[in-house]
């Protein structure tokens, strides 16, 4: 396929995407080629375009990291996918030689190379893979499936270490792709009571439709709600909003030994004001959790046996050439779309 050409959206710096006409690659050993049918658009791409995130990233670069695709062809050595199968790809490729890779943890690698920071993504016609980050997945799950097989892995990964127990209560703050994602998982847990915030109303339809059992406007007076519904306050609560602003006003809430999880990314060098006495006299539990290490073949069966509403989360599909104003326009969208995928064959 080397002679051939193929289109993509590529990153150049500076806020700068553009629409090439470049070389398909080739499958090297050890690698796939995957023909691309959908790819996310995450809130990290907006902050590579934007220049808040720059660690990693090496422009010129096609972005796109959440990868519904085909298997194309498959290079020397390559036994566990075929042409023909239906895949999502896992983006961190760890160094494999850290203490944290040796141990299973290339999400904490002080060195990763990231696909769709560094290697070219899914914003593009093909792209290649090693073929131990291709995850066959079921055909049932569709491109939606595909494009948020990655980010489910996160939330599962996150829901690991959660720690949640039967009969606790919950509360998700942020009704987005990855909070409908923790409330599906949430809610299929023997959870005593579901709570969810969001500030965008169709959102907060969603997150109702999706499992949350309360959804509050934290802008109409949150912990009057929250003491309404659960007295104390949640056992557990999960920060899905990367808001600071959000973290403070819901960290105070938590009930008397519970658990607060930061998965959202908030802004680095982000504060909020926490009273040690009060970790010490709710003993409250602190924890965080990022990227997905080893937990995608669990979200593809998730996906793959209907247990998520794929589609009810990605509510909106663009050509190649729109990928640009799709990244650029990501925080704009919110009170529109949740999740916008791209085709780049559309």
């Amino acid at each position: 396929m080397s002679d051939k050409t193929m289109r993509a959206a590529v990153f150049l710096g500076d806020r700068r995407m553009e629409l090439r006409e470049v070389p398909v690659p080739r499958a090297g050993a050890g690698q796939v080629l995957l023909r691309v049918l959908a790819c996310g658009v995450c809130g990290t791409d907006y902050h590579i375009f934007a220049g808040e995130l720059t660690e990693g990233v090496v422009p010129p670069v096609v972005l796109g990291h959440e990868i519904a695709a085909t298997v194309e062809a498959v290079g020397e050595g390559v036994a566990n996918v075929a042409p023909g199968q239906f895949c999502s790809v896992d983006p961190v490729l760890g160094c494999g030689r850290c203490p944290y890779c040796r141990k299973g943890l290339h999400n904490l690698c002080a060195a990763p190379e990231v696909i769709g920071y560094k290697h070219n993504g899914g914003f593009a016609q093909y792209m290649v893979a090693p073929a131990e980050k291709v995850i066959p997945m079921s055909e049932a799950a569709g491109a939606a499936g595909g494009v948020l097989c990655e980010t489910l892995a996160c939330v599962l990964r996150g829901y690991d270490r959660l720690g949640f127990t039967a009969g606790g209560s919950a509360m998700i703050l942020g009704a987005g792709t990855v909070g409908l994602l923790w409330a599906q998982l949430l809610s299929r847990s023997p959870c005593r009571r579901l709570l969810q915030t969001e500030i965008v109303p169709f959102r907060r339809d969603r997150a109702r439709e999706l499992g949350a059992d309360v959804v509050i406007d934290p802008a109409a007076g949150l912990a009057e709600a929250v003491r309404r519904e659960l007295g104390d306050g949640p056992d557990f609560i999960v920060d899905a909003t990367g808001a600071p602003a959000a973290v403070q006003q819901a960290f105070e809430l938590l009930a008397p030994g519970g658990t607060f999880m930061q998965f959202g990314v908030c802004p680095a060098g982000s504060e909020i004001r926490i009273d040690p006495h009060e970790l010490f006299r709710k003993e409250i539990k602190l924890i965080g959790s990022k990227m997905p290490p080893g937990t995608l073949d669990r979200s593809a069966a998730l996906i793959g046996g209907g247990a998520i509403a794929c589609e009810r989360i990605v509510t909106t599909t663009v050509p190649l050439a729109q990928a640009a104003g799709a990244v650029a326009d990501f925080n704009a969208a919110r009170d529109r779309h949740i999740k916008i995928a791209v085709d780049p064959w559309a």
